[in-house]
């Protein structure tokens, strides 16, 4: 992370390998299109990550891979919540087609963070790679048109799997449903957490004064729920792609293993 992000997801979804470095030009050709995933799964998907009692009236959108995110119900209750495909702050493993996870702003965090993840895919979709996005949407942090959060908030992210970076190349499956309480400019010392030690809770810092989340994981019996309350989800997602299939080792993995 830069410092670091869960997803270097959580968020952007974990630990290690997020630090803005210089693109290859290997990389830099690579650039694979993102597939647009079947709507209804996407929809699903995203909700997922909100508790229950707020996904009836949330706000959704959907993802056009030419053109970035679209609107695809507008909701009322401030809640907004969508699939990221385009981890923007992993600038050294580049943009791919094999990320997915869900994440649902409160009412603050949807006119704010969010917004870095809208701007992110309209820039992918116009051939941008990931190093150039992140530079576009970071050099706007605390701008009239990008202001940081004013209070403290959540990011729910209680969706039964994602896939995102963890300490490696490559994205990993898991099954890790966890909230993230966004509260600027805190600090591990001012909670007593420990990083990515195994302990919770503990604050993740991607950009100071803007991404300072607290990460505090579901305990294992609402995980098992959160599992077993969404199989048929599961298997849809594990029938579309076989790399979001649930395992024993999806479900043991954890942002520090």
């Amino acid at each position: 992370m830069k410092p670091r992000t869960i997803l270097c997801t959580i968020l952007g979804m974990l630990t290690g390998g997020c630090a803005s470095n210089a693109t290859t030009a290997s990389e830099a050709q690579a650039r694979p299109p993102l597939e647009r995933m079947p709507r209804v799964l996407e929809v699903r998907f995203a909700l997922s990550a909100a508790p229950p009692h707020l996904r009836g009236d949330a706000t959704t959108y959907v993802l056009d891979p030419a053109s970035g995110y679209a609107l695809d119900r507008k909701g009322a209750n401030g809640i907004s919540c969508i699939v990221v495909r385009s981890d923007w702050q992993f600038t050294k493993q580049g943009f791919r087609d094999d990320v997915f996870w869900a994440v649902c702003y409160d009412a603050e965090g949807s006119k704010t963070l969010l917004q870095d993840y809208l701007a992110a895919a309209r820039l992918r979709a116009r051939g941008m790679n990931a190093a150039e996005v992140h530079q576009a949407v970071t050099k706007q942090f605390g701008s009239a048109t990008s202001p940081n959060p004013s209070r403290t908030g959540v990011a729910y992210m209680i969706a039964p799997l994602m896939r995102g970076y963890t300490n490696g190349p490559e994205p990993v499956t898991m099954n890790m449903p966890h909230y993230m309480f966004y509260a600027p400019n805190l600090r591990d010392a001012d909670i007593g957490g420990r990083g990515f030690s195994g302990q919770y809770p503990f604050v993740l810092s991607m950009h100071a004064g803007r991404d300072d989340y607290i990460i505090m994981l579901v305990g294992q019996a609402e995980k098992e729920k959160i599992l077993q309350d969404s199989k048929d989800l599961l298997a849809e997602l594990c029938a579309y792609r076989k790399y979001l299939c649930t395992t024993v080792e999806t479900r043991a993995r954890t942002p520090v293993s």
